[in-house]
């Protein structure tokens, strides 16, 4: 149901939204993306190298795979993380022990159930993807050290809340930092132990560090929620259906967000082979890499969404999902223009000359992110106040719709690896473009336009640096890191200067020196 406001209250009154730890949140958030894109920037060509871009592709396949388990999961935990907020929100410590240990208890039934068909799958994954002769058995074990990471991952998630909900993304961020590196350094070790290379070492490496990041969440949930318990018999029945009942159509939406995001490989493998997949999946590293750190930025603005709805401050919640599509749409336009407008010098410097062709490809994956990570904070406004049923459909049905349009793309159309990615450009920016912005309106019951005009500066920026990349590349042959570093340096000071003093009004930028001002943590 609309919650009616009155538009010119929300235009002129100034609530402004509650300072909180955004600008200690802000900085984990980019030093997570830094050493994650660092790492990838490193590893990817590392594991090319030492496997072959063919059983390379194993890796991102089986991981793309293994994302449509976590289904199985997000009835129970999709909305957990709402209703604990809201829990603690109004000190109500009884419900929030409710509510944690029916996620936890929950979570672990379900990897219970999980345990015997997911091993099966494991054992039989050459059954259903194209995989290089010869490494049946090695896609297997890669396999099922992939459903071991989920499974693990499945086990934390009812203590991670607890970063989520104190709004505390800098542990959070710390944790992932150090499974990262762990990940890593455990693959190389392997690598030089156990030579030759093979691909379930990277497997391994990927269960080691999801035992390092159930431990790391466990830690931050005793030091963040020491009110929360781990009481079984607290176990709720009535719990569980509340949960379930918002949980369930977030399911609908996330069997929609694969469709979207973890069907290309799929259907690369199945009709073009596994050496295209090898080629996709290290060219999809840097908008999945992408998508990552918008997802986590976003996340930092949904507890403040969600506390302003319990406090029913919808003035401020308008005006801060405003101001935070505005903020993460400029801020993730200078990365998404730059790899689009150096697509090419960026794939001769990073995996070789030979990967060159694929610039295209990257740009096309890539472009269509301006609107579609600039959106996100959105999303916090229909979990907030608990509309999730028809965006669920919506998703489900425009996913659904990208697979028949890759199939389509790819195959009868001949378009290869860019009809999949067009594909997925095309249906995905039509939804998040559209349906949205106009939902999101409708929910708060303000005017249909509200969340239009923040895209307009966000599409112009992200094609004015992507242009001025472009520019600088067709006349300067970028052939080493320090020069792809330097242009890209020079392009992010020409347009940190002008997006804050020409792309935000003056009380923009006053709320973005307030939320990102020191302040002593209490």
């Amino acid at each position: 149901m609309a919650v009616s406001l009155d538009q010119d209250e929300i235009q002129n009154i100034d609530a402004h939204p509650p300072k909180g730890r955004f600008a200690l949140n802000l900085v984990a958030n980019v030093a997570n993306f830094l050493v994650s894109a660092i790492i990838g920037v490193w590893y990817t060509p590392y594991l090319i190298h030492h496997l072959s871009v063919e059983v390379y592709g194993m890796v991102p396949l089986a991981v793309s795979v293994t994302n449509y388990l976590g289904l199985f999961t997000l009835a129970l935990n999709g909305a957990v993380g709402r209703f604990l907020t809201i829990a603690l929100e109004k000190r109500d410590y009884t419900e929030a022990n409710r509510i944690f240990n029916t996620s936890l208890v929950g979570s672990a039934v379900i990897v219970l159930i999980l345990l015997g068909p997911t091993f099966w799958l494991s054992t039989h994954a050459s059954w259903f993807f194209k995989v290089p002769a010869g490494y049946e058995q090695h896609f297997s074990w890669l396999f099922l050290c992939t459903i071991g990471l989920f499974l693990l991952t499945t086990m934390s998630s009812a203590f991670s809340l607890s970063s989520f909900s104190r709004n505390r993304f800098d542990l959070s961020n710390a944790v992932n930092i150090v499974t990262n590196i762990v990940r890593v350094a455990v693959v190389v070790l392997l690598f030089r132990m156990l030579a030759p290379a093979s691909v379930w070492h990277v497997g391994v490496g990927m269960v080691v560090s999801g035992i390092v990041g159930i431990i790391g969440a466990m830690m931050i949930w005793r030091y963040l929620t020491p009110m929360l318990h781990i009481i079984p018999k607290m176990f709720n029945k009535v719990t569980l259906v509340q949960l379930t009942s918002t949980g369930g159509w977030l399911v609908i939406t996330q069997i929609g967000t694969l469709l979207f995001l973890s069907i290309d490989l799929i259907v690369v493998n199945r009709l073009l082979g596994d050496k295209a997949v090898g080629n996709y999946g290290a060219v999809m590293y840097w908008s999945s890499l992408l998508r990552s750190i918008a997802g986590v930025v976003a996340g930092v603005f949904a507890p403040t969404v969600i506390a302003l709805y319990a406090r029913n401050d919808l003035v401020g919640m308008v005006r801060y999902s405003r101001k935070a599509v505005k903020f993460l749409g400029l801020v993730m336009a200078l990365p998404i223009g730059i790899i689009c407008g150096l697509s090419g010098p960026l794939l001769r410097v990073w995996l070789g000359p030979g990967f060159e062709w694929l610039a295209m490809l990257m740009s096309l994956m890539t472009i269509h992110l301006c609107v579609n990570l600039g959106i996100l904070p959105l999303f916090n406004i229909q979990v907030a106040t608990n509309n999730v049923r028809i965006p669920g459909i919506v998703t489900l049905v425009t996913g659904a719709l990208n697979l028949g349009l890759a199939i389509l793309l790819a195959g009868p159309v001949g378009w290869g690896m860019y009809g999949v990615a067009a594909a997925g450009a095309i249906m995905l920016t039509t939804k998040n473009l559209i349906f949205t912005p106009l939902y999101g309106a409708h929910i708060l019951g303000i005017g249909y336009g509200s969340f239009f005009r923040e895209t307009i500066p966000i599409i112009c920026a992200t094609l004015g640096i992507a242009g001025m990349g472009w520019l600088i590349s067709s006349h300067i042959y970028i052939r080493n890191w320090p020069m792809l570093i330097g242009v890209g340096l020079a392009i992010a000071c020409i347009y940190l200067v002008f997006s804050y003093t020409i792309l935000l009004t003056k009380d923009e930028r006053e709320m973005a020196l307030r939320m990102v001002a020191p302040r002593r943590i209490r």
